[in-house]
């Protein structure tokens, strides 16, 4: 299997749920967004793991092309940035993150489910019908 669909097949369906659980459980969401941002600790350590991931994604998949797969080097170069920013300033990451509020929470939601679909479809469903057409 192709690293972009891999990639695609593990990342899409976690996007997936975790849009799915935001969305029914706001305000647990909004709350553990809190709980997040005011200790520099956990800051810190989801910096660690994202600045992890990041880099994992940009090893294995560091393609810009002009399809959904640039939706995965995103990805990586995002929680590269994140994670590093994270790690230098936790901080300044509470002063600067957008307040807890159901607006915000809704909007990580819609992005993380439709980034997630995109690539579920892609990793699932697209691959299948591509893998046909070549033999």
């Amino acid at each position: 299997m192709h690293t972009t669909y891999f990639l695609a097949r593990l990342i899409g369906p976690v996007e997936v749920v975790l849009a799915i659980g935001i969305l029914a459980n706001r305000a647990i969401y909004k709350d553990v967004t809190a709980q997040l941002l005011g200790n520099p600790a956990l800051v810190s350590i989801t910096g660690i793991l994202g600045l992890t991931a990041g880099l994992a994604i940009l090893n294995a998949h560091a393609r810009w092309t002009s399809d959904w797969r640039s939706l995965i080097t995103l990805l990586g170069w995002f929680l590269t940035l994140v994670g590093v920013f994270r790690i230098f300033a936790p901080d300044l990451v509470r002063f600067l993150s957008l307040p807890s509020n159901n607006t915000a929470i809704t909007v990580a939601g819609v992005l993380l489910l439709v980034s997630g679909g995109i690539l579920t479809y892609q990793g699932y469903a697209a691959e299948p019908q591509r893998l046909r057409k070549e033999t």
